[in-house]
């Protein structure tokens, strides 16, 4: 005992204290919001809030500064880049302001990503103090500005930093950050995708993590903000219903989505205006790439949410590396009500006004929405559509010369009004010169492919793309689209009560060699020659039946007539045929489906079925994508066999296994 308390002695007399070393320098910063303002405006026009907080303070200038970005009154999601006005101020690491510091910080925003020049992603600080503004997008949710004492982000091209005006290093970074008190955007839905802000058709959210919709245990339900006034949609719950399944994913559609008004996206080009004034699609519908097929999952059900990376593929916008969760599972209700969600999202036609047609006749009508400013089509992506009363290739031309298993594509010269290599002028030396000419006439209904519907075969072994014609323009009354007036003809002849004479109307100047769809009210006499009225048999037409009828080349006028004066003047309709085609993919959906056949087959089973094939027109649905390198680039992806319905040739069957359409 008296030996440990000697040891212990000894231990204490030995024992000293010494003040630890303070750490020094700068510990974070104090970040302060002044202001959000749309990038480029002059004067600077202050970013929007939602309408529902504008209508609260009376306009959008009379909200608050302090309310703007708070939960009760978020900042619309920005189509275009926002600059982010800054006060900043170094504190040092006992939170007292640090007035030693003096060099650059940088900013970084989250969500979001920094966009401009360099100016816009680093500010100096003297004496402690300082001022800057972030210039940056894809903003939604709760956002936060940062600033840290680290190098700013730089771009890059060609694997060599992008020049700009970045600022000289220090010597040494602490890496100290602050940040901004919360930013409250709109949370983001599938139209925040989909919609193109950036002047394209690519979406402004590539490369970004997003979750769309809002599972019940993560807070209130996630509600429509709408950006016009009166839209029914405003105030509805966000509400994810999956429309089809196949091998790779599977597609959603938001059911309340807000309606878009044409004229309000950056870079459209409107052709032929809606009736309603409104885009045909709401930009609420988007792909989910799996990798696989979404076991769990039926046509039908709701999710809560969506979520994963934004890519572009191929023009297509989507999700990859989903995550999903599931709000209502259809298939545990009764049979009679599966498609009772599916039944809120009906297929929207895809018709001439929506391929892109103006008045008159145009180089590009062959290939349905070929302007990437056509978003009537974007509008669409990945929704349910409906094409109707199409007709199948009955040509399917291989077009690979030299056997590597690859076509070259095709580009329009719309100044010259000829079509040939992309983004530049055909070189005769070009050994693809001869298969993309090959292309052109397949695909377009050109040279040895005249009057017929063909459709590239290595396209089609590879893909299972071909092309079908669609319904052409002319009188609705007959089945014929009538989407664009200004495509439809329409020719009076009145009578005059004399018994030895004939009154004869004209057209005005028609296309030699198109094919012309013409129906009259009333039984009538046709006569087809140049600018006076021919000399030649006429050519009788029963009244309300359709005369489809093939031009020459000297034949650019068509004069009609009563053929009973008794029942008073006659109208006729005639609408020029564009040949205008759109990719279809039936290999999942109609396995059976044999579209590359011949009538000529020595199985007098198969040569029939490709008879009723060739002679038949068909209505499908199916899901829109589009494929930027293909001609045409948008394509319908049916789902299953029923998304096909057929009405047969005269005299004829629907080929198998299609059925017959319900409504002729």
């Amino acid at each position: 005992m008296k030996r440990l308390m000697l040891l212990s002695a000894f231990a204490l007399a030995g024992c000293y204290t010494e003040d630890a070393v303070q750490p020094q320098g700068v510990g974070t910063f104090d970040v302060q919001v002044k202001g959000l303002y749309v990038a480029n405006t002059t004067p600077r026009a202050a970013l929007t809030v939602v309408n529902e907080c504008a209508t609260r303070y009376g306009s959008q200038a009379q909200v608050p500064a302090e309310v703007r970005g708070t939960a009760d009154c978020r900042y619309i999601i920005p189509r275009s880049a926002v600059d982010i006005d800054l006060d900043i101020t170094a504190i040092d690491v006992k939170g007292q302001p640090l007035e030693s510091f003096n060099g650059p910080v940088s900013f970084r925003v989250v969500p979001g990503n920094l966009t401009g020049a360099y100016t816009y992603r680093w500010a100096n600080l003297t004496n402690g103090k300082g001022t800057g503004t972030v210039r940056a997008s894809q903003l939604y949710g709760e956002l936060h500005v940062w600033v840290e004492d680290e190098p700013p982000e730089v771009d890059y091209a060609e694997g060599e930093v992008a020049a700009g005006d970045l600022p000289q290093e220090p010597a040494t970074r602490s890496y100290a950050t602050g940040l901004s008190k919360s930013l409250l955007f709109e949370e983001p839905t599938l139209s925040t995708v989909q919609t193109p802000q950036n002047g394209d058709q690519l979406t402004a959210y590539n490369g970004t993590y997003m979750r769309i919709g809002r599972a019940p245990e993560s807070g209130a339900v996630l509600r429509q903000n709408c950006p016009e006034v009166g839209d029914p949609n405003n105030g509805q719950p966000v509400t994810l219903l999956v429309t089809g399944l196949d091998p790779g994913g599977f597609f959603v559609t938001d059911l309340t989505a807000c309606r878009v008004k044409e004229g309000t996206i950056q870079g459209a080009n409107t052709q032929t205006a809606e009736p309603s004034g409104y885009f045909p699609g709401r930009f609420n519908s988007l792909y989910i790439y799996n990798y696989s097929f979404p076991e769990g999952l039926d046509p039908g059900d709701l999710l809560w949410t969506v979520a994963g990376s934004v890519q572009e593929f191929t023009a297509t916008t989507q999700l990859t590396f989903p995550s999903w969760t599931v709000r209502e599972r259809v298939r545990l209700l009764p049979q009679s009500e599966w498609n009772k969600y599916l039944n809120l999202a009906p297929p929207v036609e895809i018709n001439g006004r929506l391929c892109g047609y103006s008045a008159s006749l145009y180089i590009t009508d062959p290939l349905c929405g070929y302007s990437y400013g056509n978003y009537k089509m974007e509008g669409l992506e990945s929704s349910l559509v409906k094409i109707r009363r199409v007709r199948f290739p009955e040509v399917i031309h291989s077009c690979d010369a030299n056997g590597n298993g690859t076509v070259p594509f095709f580009c329009p010269d719309t100044r010259a009004g000829t079509w040939g290599s992309c983004g530049g002028t055909d070189n005769p030396a070009d050994p693809d010169l001869p298969e993309r000419q090959c292309n052109i006439n397949c695909t377009l209904g050109m040279g040895p492919f005249a009057g017929k519907i063909c459709s590239e075969k290595n396209t089609y072994d590879t893909f299972g793309q071909f092309v079908v014609e669609m319904n052409p323009s002319g009188a609705p009354e007959a089945g014929l689209d009538g989407s664009v007036p200004g495509r439809i003809e329409r020719v009076t002849a009145q009578v005059d009560g004399n018994p030895d004479t004939t009154t004869w109307a004209s057209t005005k100047e028609l296309t030699p060699g198109r094919k012309v769809h013409i129906w009259c009210d009333k039984a009538a006499l046709l006569r087809f020659g140049g600018g006076i009225l021919p000399d030649t048999q006429n050519t009788p037409l029963a009244a309300r039946t359709l005369l489809t009828q093939t031009l020459s080349d000297t034949q650019f006028v068509m004069w009609a007539s009563a053929q009973d004066e008794s029942t008073g003047a006659v109208t006729c309709q005639v609408g020029t045929n564009a040949n205008t085609r759109i990719n279809l993919v039936t290999k999942d959906a109609v396995p059976d489906l044999v579209v590359n056949c011949r009538e000529d087959d020595p199985d007098a089973n198969r040569a029939q079925q490709c008879r009723f094939l060739h002679a038949a027109t068909f209505d499908i649905v199916g899901h829109l994508r589009q494929v930027s390198a293909a001609r045409p680039r948008w394509m319908v992806l049916p789902r299953d066999q029923d998304d096909l319905c057929c009405y047969p040739g005269p005299d004829m069957q629907c080929p198998k296994p299609i059925k017959p359409c319900a409504n002729p």
